[in-house]
């Protein structure tokens, strides 16, 4: 063993059985010490030193001041104990000890040598400790962090609180951090987890904990600056700390006072900085003493810096004791010893030359061998029951520990969880299912394996130090899906359990969870999603459904998911409907009935679940039923309050049937809504809508009539003649305009008729962008909403954004001035004609963006969107996403002719198979027509120019013959009933005839009406 430094020769018995314990030092150089023993574990205190033979035997050996003040180092003294010790640290005068059973025990050694056992940890086996001045640290083999001693700056991590602690006291805030090592200096203390997280605690006066300050922390803080470094091992000394990676590099901060942080300055470093001197050198080891830092490289050199007053540089005459420099070893003439381990403690250091297992290499495999698949056999095969006793333990010791679990199914190809941060987990999610698959299908397994999580879920922290911290909570979803499809489960407590405990989080934890999860593989996230799915489908299936807050947790969690999804960018993005229950009807009446209790401010037995809190689970079918269900309730009770005050007003009058009904005459249809509207009450809104052509109105008319009248005045209102709206350079899109060219009650009106038409169930001709609908329900719109409005102007802005370099920006001379529906408009009132710019150009979109859809529009559109709410409840209009809202009051285009085809139905002579020579000439004619002349027909036919969203599938007609009375049916144009979708087909005697009369009708816009009292259009021939 070579020693240099402080008296580092004394107190060791040599192999010849002398001490060197007398007489001064011949010199301050690097002496090899012929000792008749191997050490694997050594540590110096300020006043003692320890260390462990390879047999297992401890010794100390104390530093005590002699009467002219010199410290002077005594004769080793040999610790008397049953258990063989693996390892020991030091403090200042204390000497901490661990058997290889995981006992802890402790010697002081101002009063004796024999040692003291812990009895906090008796029961807990340990597999690290490590000391500082005047407290101590302790890692046990499930990843638990005790701590005790002197808490004077937080170095105990436990909170501002008492001065210390007598006892270890165990530090929950790292509870489920998967640690591999701890290190403790002068008043500080350090955590390091599997995936190279380094937490610090404890004093920080001169930037000692690398957080980039120096204030002091009473909890464990992790040191971002050494995420994703790939950190193995942390020295400390006492105010400076260095750190190593798995590539090799050395990291200091912390006091340079004394050169020890090897930067060739004597400057404070308050951050982690790379000791660039050691760069190319790659580094397998480091120790810190008092004020000084060893190194040791794969080639076996030794390297030092700090302070080298006592000698424990090794330096000899050389003095950079800022910068790294080799140890300068004596040469041995028999065997030529290769160093194989450093070691650093007070003013002296150590390296021994024999190929011992390293502490931190024991503690770590000790801690990190986590994974299953050598273990998963032995669990799940037959054994007897004292076996059994043992594998129910090692189960219950894995699962019921986060740090163990989370420490399990690391992604180790590539080292790859070194990278865990914010935005990936580090996990092997395969892995992991492969190691669950196996457990769950043994029954007796699985039952420990669940009570061991059961028995974990309440104790995690909402808060993590780190993000390592949360790995369990993705195994958890894995556990749960591997549940769910192999043993059929009926109950929904593990999945209820885990949700409540994902609830109890942290919003900063949530965060990190949902990023990991947007950042799954598309099929896993499907996995997880199902999950969820999966225990509210099976909730959802009891009657009744109870509406606990065990429900609520779930649903919360797939809102969670959900959030996490939309963060995703195609193609990996989950389609929103994969987030849809089923729902049952009733369940969907009874959220209803309790959700419109509580807007009516009514006492509730319960809370309503889905509705209006988690939309998302609704697919657009039951968000439709929703809302005509809740129309349909208040059209009724807005009849009873007319009826109760035309009751209080002119006594027992019951009129037939109350409804909001417009008379209007078919050649001004708009003229007379918008009059009708401005002196109609309110109220009357919520009333059904009976419209009055001033015709024998007929039970059969009541729905062709809404379409005929909403078709009337929104093809009217929305036209480029009518002039109330902007339109694009097509002239296919509308938009509200920046300068009104009617009052601003005629826009309250156009909203009030939009909204009598989603309230009664009628789809509109409404060619606005998607922005509308987006605005309707607090969306912000975005340049998407520019490039589908107006192409032209909104590509040039994208390439503004993403394809022009900044100089080509600044070439084309453009300024925050544009021209926006004809009128010159400064974007930057405070500076007009602000040039756009690379830096500048996204704040110049978003202003375009802004103008176009928000500013210039403001009090019109804010006009249409009270009128729209003023028949429309607002909550349950949310239900919809701005597409789904834009389907429902618009309809979808059907294009699906062949679907139409096969869903026509034949009636009396048409009804024959093989299909009528006049049924096979009307397809012939049809397919020949033009897309726009098709749909024409579907108007035609059903009174729809787009299909409600819900009948796209049940879309049909039916064709029967039209009975004319003088048999001369080529003189007759087709005729429908819109009401039912039938097509009257006369029995023309030529397809080209049939051609004529059928693409007529539609190019004049006509539609022959029967079955009404009035016919709207009949031609006859001549």
């Amino acid at each position: 063993m070579f020693t240099w430094g402080e008296d580092s020769q004394r107190g060791f018995r040599l192999k010849d059985g002398s001490n060197v314990d007398s007489g001064p030092t011949p010199d301050n150089g690097v002496h090899l010490l012929n000792v008749s023993y191997h050490i694997t574990d050594l540590s110096g205190g300020h006043n003692v030193l320890a260390f462990v033979k390879s047999n297992g035997n401890s010794f100390i050996i104390r530093t005590n001041v002699s009467k002219d003040g010199r410290r002077v180092r005594g004769k080793q003294k040999f610790v008397e104990c049953k258990e063989k010790i693996k390892a020991v640290s030091c403090g200042d005068d204390m000497v901490t000890l661990l058997s290889e059973r995981g006992k802890v025990l402790c010697v002081d050694a101002t009063r004796t040598y024999i040692p003291r056992p812990l009895e906090a940890l008796c029961s807990i086996p340990v597999c690290q400790v490590a000391c500082g001045s005047q407290h101590s640290v302790a890692l046990t083999k499930d990843g638990q962090v005790y701590t005790w001693g002197q808490d004077s700056r937080g170095q105990l991590g436990l909170g501002k609180r008492k001065p210390g602690a007598n006892s270890p006291q165990h530090l929950r805030s790292l509870s489920a951090l998967p640690l591999v090592q701890i290190a403790a200096g002068g008043e500080q203390s350090f955590a390091l987890s599997v995936s190279g997280g380094v937490f610090g605690w404890g004093r920080n006066h001169c930037g000692q904990l690398g957080l980039g300050d120096t204030t002091d922390r009473h909890t464990p803080t992790a040191v971002h600056c050494l995420n994703m470094k790939e950190t193995i091992n942390i020295s400390c000394g006492k105010d400076h700390t260095a750190i190593l990676t798995k590539t090799g590099a050395v990291f200091t901060f912390g006091s340079g006072q004394y050169g020890q942080l090897g930067h060739n300055s004597f400057r404070d470093e308050l951050r982690p900085r790379l000791v660039a001197e050691l760069w190319g050198a790659k580094v397998s080891k480091t120790a810190c003493g008092r004020h000084h830092t060893l190194v040791l490289t794969d080639s076996k050199r030794v390297y030092s810096f700090g302070c080298g007053e006592q000698g424990q540089l090794g330096h000899g005459e050389e003095s950079h004791p800022s910068v790294p420099l080799p140890v300068q070893l004596p040469p041995d003439t028999t065997d030529d010893p290769k160093v194989r381990n450093i070691f650093a403690g007070g003013n002296c250091s150590f390296a021994t030359c024999r190929s011992n297992e390293d502490l931190h290499e024991e503690a770590n495999n000790d801690v990190t061998r986590h994974c299953l698949d050598d273990k998963i056999d032995k669990w799940t095969s037959e054994c007897d029951s004292k076996s059994w006793k043992n594998i129910k333990q090692e189960i219950h010791r894995m699962f019921s520990s986060a740090s163990c679990a989370n420490a399990s199914f690391l992604e180790q190809s590539e080292d790859k969880h070194f990278q865990t941060s914010s935005k990936y987990s580090g996990l092997n999610l395969s892995l992991a299912r492969r190691a669950f698959k196996k457990l769950v299908k043994k029954d007796n397994v699985f039952a420990e394996l669940e009570a061991a999580v059961l028995h974990l879920l309440p104790c995690l922290d909402k808060k993590p130090v780190g993000v390592e911290g949360l790995r369990i909570y993705l195994l958890l979803n894995e556990l749960l899906h591997v549940i769910q499809k192999h043993k059929r489960q009926k109950s929904t407590k593990l999945s209820e359990v885990v949700a409540a405990a994902v609830i109890n989080l942290s919003t900063d934890s949530i965060q990190v969870i949902g990023d990991w999860w947007s950042s799954l593989s598309p099929s896993t996230m499907v996995r997880h999603v199902k999950v969820w799915k999966q225990a509210l489908s099976l909730i959802l299936s009891y009657e009744p459904v109870p509406r606990n807050s065990g429900v609520r947790n779930l649903l919360l969690v797939l809102q969670y998911m959900y959030n996490a999804n939309s963060r995703i960018a195609e193609p990996r993005k989950m389609p929103e409907r994969d987030f849809c229950l089923l729902i049952d009807n009733d369940f969907l009446i009874e959220d209803l009935q309790l959700w419109r209790l509580r807007s009516q401010r009514k006492n509730m037995p319960a809370e309503p679940l889905i509705l209006c809190s988690f939309p998302i689970l609704m697919d657009l079918e039951s968000k439709q039923l929703a809302f005509d269900m809740n129309a349909e309730i208040t059209k009724m009770e807005a009849k009873q309050r007319t009826y109760l005050d035309l009751f209080w007003e002119y006594g027992w009058i019951f009129p037939q049937d109350l409804c909001f009904q417009l008379d209007v005459r078919r050649g001004s249809v708009l003229e007379d809504t918008l009059e009708l509207l401005a002196v109609a009450c309110h109220s009357d809104y919520k009333l059904p809508l009976v419209i009055d052509f001033d015709e024998n109105l007929t039970h059969d008319d009541i729905q062709l009539y809404k379409k005929d009248f909403f078709h009337e005045v929104f093809h009217e209102m929305v036209s480029v003649e009518y002039g109330m709206f902007m339109f694009n350079d097509s002239e296919t899109l509308a938009w509200f305009p920046s300068k009104a060219t009617y009052e601003v009650q005629r826009y309250f009106q156009f909203g009030l008729l939009c909204g009598l038409a989603m309230y009664n169930q009628c789809i509109i001709h409404l060619p606005f962008p998607l922005a509308l609908f987006k605005k309707l329900l607090g969306v912000k719109p975005s340049l998407v909403d520019m490039i589908e409005f107006s192409p032209c102007v909104g590509k040039g802005l994208l390439e503004i954004l993403e394809v022009y370099e900044d100089n080509v920006i600044e070439s084309l001379y453009e300024n925050f001035k544009i021209n926006w529906d004809g009128t010159e408009v400064d974007l930057d009132l405070e500076n007009p004609e602000k040039p756009v710019t690379g830096q500048n150009k996204k704040e110049f979109v978003d202003a375009y963006v802004n103008h176009a859809f928000n500013a210039s529009v403001e009090r019109v559109f804010q006009e249409f969107k009270r009128g729209f709410f003023q028949v429309c409840d607002k909550d349950l209009v949310k239900l919809f996403r701005p597409k789904e809202l834009q389907e429902v009051l618009v309809g979808k285009d059907f294009q699906d002719w062949e679907k139409l085809k096969q869903n026509t139905v034949y009636e009396g002579e048409y009804n024959t198979t093989p299909p009528h020579p006049t049924i096979q000439m009307f397809w012939e004619v049809f397919d020949e027509l033009t897309e726009d002349q098709k749909k024409a027909f579907l108007w035609f036919v059903t009174g729809f120019e787009r299909v409600p969203f819900n009948k796209m599938e049940k879309i049909k007609m039916t064709v029967k013959v039209q009975q004319v009375q003088d048999l001369s049916y080529d003189r007759y144009y087709p005729r429908t009933h819109t009401c039912f979708s039938t097509l009257e087909l006369p029995l023309y005697s030529t397809k080209e005839i049939m051609q004529t009369k059928l693409t007529e009708a539609l190019s004049n816009n006509r539609r022959i009406q029967g079955g009404l009292n009035t016919v709207i259009e009949h031609f006859v021939n001549g």
